[in-house]
């Protein structure tokens, strides 16, 4: 397979699998993020926290889209890099043709080192903007974990743009990219 068909094929591949599973990784930020000094979940567990979600913010609204556009930008990215490269890199490591596990250990490693590092902007902005999605009314939200707060970010570029001026790249976008 040529390398634009493995990125084709890897890219929206990752995209519909992140996009069908996006309501866990709302709810896995939401509980990583819950204060239980200033408890915001009635039942901090993955149930009750995804029962008072789509109870108050509904099922769409509150757990499948937060964080949606970033994610499925990431995954197609990601997916593309990740797995799409895969495989030229490993024919270029083998060289002749035999490929061993060295090979296969270095083009998994460079890949996904490379998909890491392009993709770790869209996870932070993923993950802020799962952690503020609510219910908004009148400029400031009114459930999830920001209630009470003003709105931030109005969407995905919106995210980016506001992250990169207040906080730069090394402590905004790539926040976390050493572990990543």
């Amino acid at each position: 397979m040529n390398l634009a068909k493995e990125f084709a094929a890897a890219g929206p591949g990752c995209a519909v699998a992140n996009g069908l599973l996006n309501c866990f990784e709302t709810t896995k930020v939401k509980l990583q993020l819950h204060n239980h000094a200033k408890p915001v979940y009635d039942t901090p567990t993955t149930r009750g926290v995804m029962m008072q979600i789509a109870r108050e913010e509904g099922i769409v609204r509150g757990l499948m889209t937060p964080g949606l556009s970033a994610s499925l930008t990431r995954s197609m990215l990601y997916g593309s890099y990740r797995v799409g490269l895969y495989s030229t890199t490993k024919e270029w490591l083998s060289g002749d043709g035999k490929d061993n596990l060295s090979h296969r250990m270095l083009s998994g490693m460079f890949t996904g080192g490379l998909g890491s590092m392009i993709s770790c902007p869209l996870d932070v902005v993923r993950t802020r903007m799962q952690a503020d999605a609510g219910v908004v009314r009148n400029g400031k939200y009114v459930t999830g974990l920001k209630k009470g707060d003003a709105v931030r970010y109005r969407g995905m570029i919106s995210a980016f743009l506001t992250i990169f001026k207040e906080e730069g790249l090394k402590k905004g976008l790539y926040r976390g990219a050493s572990v990543t």
